[in-house]
This record gives structure tokens, C-alpha cells and sequence, in this order.
């Protein structure tokens, strides 16, 4: 993997110049589930499988035992980082012209370590490689499946019908592919959209009432085998996640830290940015999947 050389970058005499990005995705899960505090350890995570219900008794008749159930339910740890080689003359160039191009190089870091938080829930994939991870078990792989249709608007009432009814649905993670069908349908009488929430970007906040984010990190855009996943609904409460540790930034100046060469005999810098994340799916049944029909 080449580095990036001050060849590519024209560094400005005088003012200082911002480094463009296009838009990136970010990830849903961090949107529609709050994160919680996690431990450096593997948490399981109790629920009830049957809650209690209450009994009506009667002046001086015995009261009943409440019929309960749990189910553990245990929480994986992965580490996800990022390590970006520059040419070390880039360094300097920060440093004397005032370029963002570091800064740049952090915030994208930090995007794509959130986007695997989907990637490694939803898909149980490696972003990097768009490979499975043995380590993890996706919860498209568990929950309820619709079949798309050509009519979206029926296909997200089949979304709602197919979770749990015990589950309250409080959010869906639409990709950009399905959100955009929706934005296109429009009521014959008026010629309104139906769904005036999503705009043109797609980025829409709310869907039919409930929250709802867009990436492509929902239909698994750098999977090497398609996933089909258009939607994803349910409740998300009940995706427990967090931070374990954050290890932040780290320069790394000297050693070959990926593995494709030495940094002081190739003259380069790397930037590395580290998380581990806990995260746990509660109930898979309390989430539906819409994938497209098969070809």
C-alpha cells in the first residue's frame, strides 16, 4: 500500500487550505441506540424471556408464585482501528503551512471506526477486507426476513408486522438504495410525496413517526458478497453497546506497525486510531429485515 506523498498535495505559498471530503456514511446504530458504559470484560447481559404479570386475589385467598424467565445473553469485544501512512514531509507541512491534512486524516479515522460498529453488528463483516468475521454473530443473520416488492410502502407495513409483537419498534436504518424508493413515492391525488421526511440527500431523522437513519453501511456497500439488505426495523434499544476503551490517536513514527515496511527507511508517518467495542442484540426477533428479491 503506497503512501501518500506531498506529490499528490499542492501546498499553498500563503493561506492556509482545508482538505475536501465527500460525504461520508456514518453509522446508524450509534443514531438510533443511545451507547452505554461497558467493562473490559465479556458482560452477559440478562433479559426476561417471560416477564410477570400480576394477579388479582381475593380477601384472604393465597397468593401465586409469578412465572418468570431470563436469558443471558453475551456480549462480544472487538478492537477496530485504522492506520493511515503519509509521507513524513506531510507532517512538516502541517506543521509550517497550517493544512488540515492530519486533521483530515483523524476525522476520517474516526468515521470509519464508527462505521464498523454496523458492519460488525448487522453483517458481522470486516470492513476492511468486506470479508465475514469469525469472531461475531450478525443480527440480519437472526432476525425476521421480508421479501422486497415493488410496492415500498407495503413492504415497510410487512417490516412492522414481521417483529415481535411483544417488541415496541422504535427506529429503522434505512440504506441510500431504499430510502430513495421511498422518497419517490408520491399520492396519485395531489402529487405530495408520501414520505416528505426523507430528503434529497436521503439523510432523513424520522420515518412514519419513528427515528430513522441512512448509510450504506446498512446494505453492507464494502461486503465482497452482497448482503441484499435494503432495511433494517425494530426495536434498537435492545442493541447494547459501548465504548470498552478508547485508545484515541497514536503517532507511530518508528517499526513497521502493518506489516509493509519500515517508517524511518520509507520516510513515513502513521496515524493510528484504536476502540474496543462491546456490543450485544438482546433479541433478535425484535428486528425485521427487507432484502431485495432474488434475481
Amino acid at each position: 500500500m503506497p503512501a501518500t506523498t506531498t506529490k499528490n498535495i499542492t501546498l499553498p505559498s500563503e493561506v492556509a487550505a482545508a482538505v475536501a471530503t465527500k460525504a461520508r456514511d456514518t453509522s446508524t446504530i450509534a443514531t438510533l441506540s443511545p451507547s452505554t458504559p461497558m467493562l473490559f470484560k465479556d458482560m452477559t447481559h440478562v433479559i426476561f424471556s417471560k416477564e410477570p404479570e400480576a394477579e388479582f386475589v381475593g380477601e384472604g385467598v393465597q397468593k401465586s408464585p409469578s412465572d418468570v424467565g431470563f436469558t443471558p445473553v453475551k456480549g462480544e469485544i472487538h478492537k477496530a482501528q485504522v492506520t493511515v501512512r503519509l509521507s513524513d514531509e506531510v507532517k512538516w507541512a502541517d506543521e509550517d503551512s497550517k493544512l488540515g491534512i492530519v486533521d483530515a486524516v483523524v476525522d476520517a479515522s474516526a468515521a470509519a471506526i464508527g462505521r464498523a460498529l454496523d458492519y460488525g453488528v448487522y453483517h458481522a463483516i470486516n470492513p476492511a477486507t468486506g470479508l465475514a468475521m469469525s469472531d461475531a454473530t450478525a443480527l440480519t443473520a437472526g432476525a425476521a426476513k421480508v421479501t422486497a416488492t415493488s410496492d415500498p410502502s407495503a413492504d415497510l407495513d410487512s417490516l412492522v408486522s414481521a417483529v415481535n409483537e411483544s417488541c415496541d419498534v422504535d427506529g429503522i436504518a434505512l440504506s441510500k438504495t431504499w430510502a430513495n424508493d421511498l422518497r419517490k413515492i408520491r399520492v396519485k391525488e395531489t402529487g405530495a410525496r408520501l414520505y416528505p421526511e426523507i430528503p434529497l440527500n436521503l439523510k432523513a431523522g424520522t420515518l412514519d413517526g419513528i427515528t430513522a437513519a441512512t448509510s450504506g453501511t446498512v446494505n453492507g456497500a464494502l461486503a465482497k458478497t452482497p448482503t441484499n439488505v435494503l432495511a433494517i426495523l425494530g426495536q434498537f434499544g435492545l442493541i447494547k453497546w459501548g465504548i470498552v476503551r478508547d485508545l484515541g490517536l497514536d503517532i507511530i513514527e518508528t517499526g513497521d506497525p502493518d506489516g509493509i515496511g519500515d517508517l524511518k527507511r520509507l520516510n513515513q508517518i502513521a496515524y493510528r486510531t484504536e476502540v474496543v467495542y462491546s456490543w450485544a442484540v438482546l433479541d433478535k426477533a425484535a428486528f425485521a429485515v427487507l432484502e431485495k428479491a432474488s434475481a
